[in-house]
C-alpha cells in the first residue's frame, strides 16, 4: 500500500458533533452541568489543561453506570457530523485508509463509529475500567490517555497500514500535537463543530466547514 494515504480522524467535535463523554455526563447530571464540563474539556482541548487531567477531572463530575454509558452510546448513533458519512464514503470510494483515532472511550463511541462504516480494526480510544456496573476510572496504560498519545498511535497506524502519507483532521490540540511530533505528515484543523483558537492559530491547513474540509482532502 506504499504510496496511498492514511486519512485519520478524531470522532469528538470531528466526526461527531458532539463531545462522547461531556454528552453522556450531561445525560447523567442534567443540563445545569453542561457549562463546567465544557469548561473543562476546552481546557483540554486547547492546551490549558493536561489531557488526562481533563478526562479524570469530568469522570469524578458524575458515577456513570453501564445503563448510563449504554443509554449515551445509543443516542451518540445519530450525532455523526452532517456531511461526514458522504466523505467518509468518498475517501474509501478513493481507496484512502481510513481511520478514527479518539480520546474518548470506546464503549461510548462504538455504536456511532459503526454507523459511520469503522470496524473494530478501523477505530482506537480510550477504554473505561469497571467495578461491577460502575465506572471506576480509565486505562492510563492507553497512550490516548495522555498528551501525545494520538501520535503513537498514529506512527502504529502508518506502520500497520504501509501508507506512504499520513493526514491528521481534529479539532484539538492532541490531533495537532500528532503533526507536530512527526506522526502525521500533514495536519486539517478542523472548526465545523467547535473552533479551537489555538489549534487554529498553529494548523497548517484549517478547515471552517464540511466544504473547506472536503476541498482539502478531496481536492
Amino acid at each position: 500500500m506504499s504510496g496511498a494515504r492514511l486519512i485519520v480522524f478524531d470522532v469528538d467535535s470531528t466526526l461527531l458533533a458532539v463531545e462522547s463523554l461531556d454528552y453522556a455526563l450531561v445525560q447523567a447530571l442534567g443540563p445545569a452541568a453542561r457549562e463546567r464540563i465544557d469548561a473543562i474539556t476546552t481546557r483540554g482541548m486547547e492546551g490549558g489543561m493536561d489531557f488526562r487531567a481533563s478526562l479524570m477531572a469530568r469522570l469524578d463530575m458524575a458515577a456513570l453506570d453501564r445503563f448510563g454509558v449504554a443509554r449515551a452510546a445509543m443516542a451518540l448513533r445519530e450525532t455523526a457530523t452532517p456531511g461526514m458519512a458522504e466523505l467518509l464514503a468518498a475517501l474509501r470510494a478513493r481507496g484512502d485508509a481510513v481511520r478514527a483515532v479518539s480520546g474518548g472511550f470506546s464503549d461510548l463511541i462504538g455504536p456511532a463509529l459503526k454507523t459511520l462504516g469503522f470496524d473494530a480494526a478501523g477505530m482506537r480510544a480510550n477504554r473505561f475500567l469497571w467495578d461491577g456496573d460502575r465506572v471506576a476510572g480509565f486505562d492510563a496504560a492507553n497512550p490516548l490517555s495522555a498528551n501525545g498519545g494520538k501520535a503513537v498511535v498514529l506512527r502504529a497506524l502508518k506502520a500497520e497500514t504501509g501508507a506512504g502519507h499520513a493526514v491528521m483532521v481534529g479539532d484539538g490540540i492532541t490531533d495537532l500535537e500528532a503533526f507536530e511530533a512527526g506522526a502525521a505528515d500533514a495536519f486539517i484543523g478542523f472548526g465545523g463543530v467547535k473552533r479551537r483558537e489555538a489549534v487554529a492559530a498553529r494548523a497548517p491547513v484549517f478547515a471552517d466547514d464540511m466544504a473547506a474540509l472536503e476541498k482539502a482532502l478531496l481536492g
